[in-house]
This record gives C-alpha cells, sequence and structure tokens, in this order.
C-alpha cells in the first residue's frame, strides 16, 4: 500500500513511497512532509488534497510567486508542545516577534498537526531555534506524525519550565503561553508571551535558505 504523505505548511496531501521533491501548493521541499495514516489524508478538505489547475495559475506566474515566497527571510524551528501526557514537536518557519515589552512571539501551525491539537489543549508551547547544523532536526521532525512516533527519541532534550520538551543541541530556547490566536485557514496563528528562554550556543541560525542550499 503507497504512503501519504502531509506538507506541514499547506497541507497537501501526496501519495507515494516518499515525500515529493517540492510541494505542488506551496512550494517548499520535502522536508516538511509527514506521514499519515489513510483515515488522516481522507479527513484532510478537497482544497488540501488538490493541485492548482494550470487554468487557474499559469505555470511560469506560479514558479515567479515561489520564487518570490523564497526571498523572504526566515529561520527554521522546532516548536514543541505537551498535554495530557503527551509530547510532540514539529518544524515549523513561522516563528517571529511580535512586541518586546511584554516579549510576544507568534508561530503558525497547521490544524491538522498533532502539534497544533496539544497547543490547544495546553495553551503553551517552546522553540527551539535550529543552528547551522541542524539540518537532521528539520528532517526528523518533519517527515513521521507524533501520533505514530516518538520524534524525540535518542535526543538530547531537557524539559522546561511550562512542561514542554526542549532539544539541548540549538542556539536558543524560549517559551510560550498562548494569548491569542487567529483562524489561517489550514493554519493557526498561535500568539504567545515568553515565560522563559536560554541561549545554549553561539552561533548563526539556520534559515530556509541555507537549509535549501545545502541540504
Amino acid at each position: 500500500m503507497e504512503k501519504r504523505w502531509r506538507c506541514t505548511v499547506c497541507g497537501y496531501i501526496h501519495t507515494g513511497e516518499n515525500p515529493p521533491d517540492i510541494c505542488p501548493i506551496c512550494g517548499v521541499d520535502a522536508s516538511f512532509f509527514e506521514q499519515v495514516t489513510e483515515e488522516e489524508a481522507a479527513k484532510a478538505s478537497p482544497a488540501e488534497k488538490s493541485v492548482p489547475k494550470p487554468v487557474t495559475v499559469q505555470p511560469d506566474k506560479a514558479a515567479a510567486i515561489r520564487q518570490a515566497l523564497y526571498r523572504i527571510s526566515y529561520g527554521l524551528f522546532i516548536i514543541t508542545a505537551h498535554a495530557e501526557g503527551k509530547d510532540n514537536g514539529q518544524c515549523a518557519n513561522t516563528c517571529f516577534q511580535i512586541t518586546s515589552e511584554p516579549a510576544k512571539v507568534a508561530i503558525g501551525i497547521n490544524k491538522q498537526n498533532y502539534t497544533h491539537e496539544l497547543i490547544q489543549k495546553s495553551g503553551k508551547f517552546g522553540v527551539s531555534v535550529l543552528s547551522q547544523t541542524g539540518h537532521d532536526y528539520a528532517r526528523g521532525f518533519g517527515y513521521r506524525s507524533g501520533r505514530d512516533v516518538n520524534k524525540f527519541e535518542g535526543l538530547a532534550v531537557h524539559r522546561g519550565e511550562s512542561g514542554v520538551l526542549l532539544l539541548d543541541d540549538v542556539l536558543v530556547t524560549m517559551e510560550a503561553t498562548v494569548t491569542g490566536q487567529l483562524d489561517c485557514g489550514t493554519h493557526t496563528l498561535f500568539v504567545g508571551d515568553v515565560t522563559a528562554g536560554e541561549i545554549l550556543q553561539e552561533g548563526d541560525p539556520m534559515t530556509y535558505a541555507y537549509f535549501r542550499a545545502s541540504k
């Protein structure tokens, strides 16, 4: 039986032995896909399972849009959550500061992801900022669903003040309490007050552009 893969950015469902090199919907690479069950794939909305037709977006225009999006500067992060004795984490490219006083950050999480479910239940999340050697973390937290496997197995982690697991081999970690959320269709934008932070290493953060160029 062929496997089902879901893009953690836009929700697109792919059928095949491996995830696609590039998502045909949003243009992210294979590291942002996680394996899902037949039931989970069936629950995806028609919009999430379909590929835009050329009559709607011409190939050259779609390519231009993808290239334009690639020029937006953003990093790669491992977003973690803990609720009801369960832990999970996922790779995400949407995490940014909103205010400094008080310190607030926002993250974008796909509604079908297990991490989303745990954040909704607990109202808390963790952020581990990857260094430029964090390729394996980006892949390990992006290919599989935390409903089926323990993504933290064999990794060096510690539990933060809020109860979420945080990676040890990263630049910095943060913990946040959700203070607001915005429905963005396939995703929820969670806004949280930063309640804890730690600097673990010195170095440059992993950007999505660097990841694509060096993978």
